[in-house]
């Protein structure tokens, strides 16, 4: 008898201790114009004001602008049966060629704004060698022009040299701006930190982070909590490249049915910050709804409490999407 009940209690806990996952689907928000154009590659996302700001990796330097669209747009989007498609506009960009001054430069990563200040990671790749950096710039006040100061570009020391791995994700968090590292697995990073600035660009302090298999894209906005979201993406041909280690992040949760039937991994990772270190919380991740072509997810915010909207750069190609997840 006593054996019956140590049993029953056993698959209780298990029941109660690891949880099915609910994958989310993924709805495309169709846009028209050159933003669609995949040279561009979209590589991040961030809001300014009630203006989504889309991050082309390599501008084009002949007329040189990232893109827009404001939060009534998208609403209006998302609420329509057959909506129309949405044409962003461009805000124009006033900055060095940085072709020229920054030897193999591989375009923009990463955007977060602090008031009219914007911060923006640049990647390169130098004899061999990834190099990342931090700018920064300031919008004007009808938000048609950017204008970056030259002056400000900062190399950030690179942890570990990995083929086109860099620094990916920008988050201001109070007076600081945290630069994320994109590789952050235990077999290639075994001690991750994360970079800390102060609004002029002065480094202050590195904050200890927790491994993360695959990699770190970009996260949202911080919240009134100290909690973020960070994109975790993973395409099987990196394999060699990151190594992977256990997936801590199902350690108690199940995969999602569509991520069972392949390699590659898309989903989003709640963290939270404390003073100086930054840990994953106990929210279960938002797996994505996905299919044999994987897509490389690129950008990430916060929708209000929706949900999120998220990026792709060129691969398969460019795709803006809603992800349905009722935010707390």
């Amino acid at each position: 008898m006593l054996n019956r009940i140590t049993s029953f209690i056993l698959i209780l806990f298990a029941v109660v201790s690891f949880t099915r996952a609910e994958e989310k689907i993924v709805t495309e928000i169709i846009l028209e114009g050159s933003v669609n154009d995949r040279t561009l590659e979209m590589s991040g996302l961030t809001w300014y004001k009630d203006d989504l700001i889309l991050l082309p990796q390599y501008i084009d330097y002949d007329d040189p602008a990232f893109y827009s669209i404001s939060k009534h747009q998208l609403n209006n989007w998302l609420n329509q049966k057959l909506p129309e498609p949405i044409v962003p506009q461009k805000i124009k960009i006033k900055l060095p060629d940085f072709r020229k001054s920054i030897k193999g430069y591989q375009g923009f990563e990463a955007v977060c704004f602090d008031g009219r200040n914007v911060y923006l990671v640049i990647e390169s790749k130098d004899n061999d060698f990834m190099r990342s950096y931090i700018v920064k710039g300031e919008i004007n006040r009808d938000n048609s022009l950017i204008e970056i100061d030259n002056d400000s570009l900062t190399e950030i020391t690179v942890p570990v040299n990995i083929k086109n791995m860099g620094f990916e994700s920008l988050v201001r968090y109070r007076n600081q701006i945290l630069v994320i590292f994109e590789a952050n697995g235990k077999n290639v990073y075994p001690e991750p930190k994360i970079v800390s600035y102060n609004r002029s660009l002065t480094k202050s302090k590195l904050l200890e982070f927790e491994n993360l298999e695959y990699r770190l894209t970009d996260a949202t906005k911080v919240d009134n909590k100290s909690r973020f979201w960070a994109l975790n993406f993973y395409w099987p041909g990196e394999k060699k490249r990151l190594k992977p280690a256990l997936d801590e992040v199902l350690m108690n949760i199940d995969e999602g049915a569509t991520h069972k039937m392949y390699e590659h991994v898309e989903r989003l990772v709640e963290y939270k910050i404390y003073k100086n270190k930054i840990q994953r919380t106990t929210k279960d991740p938002v797996q994505f709804v996905v299919n044999e072509e994987s897509r490389n997810w690129e950008g990430v915010v916060r929708f209000d409490n929706k949900g999120f909207i998220v990026v792709v750069d060129e691969y398969p190609r460019t795709i803006l999407a809603f992800v349905k997840n009722k935010l707390k």
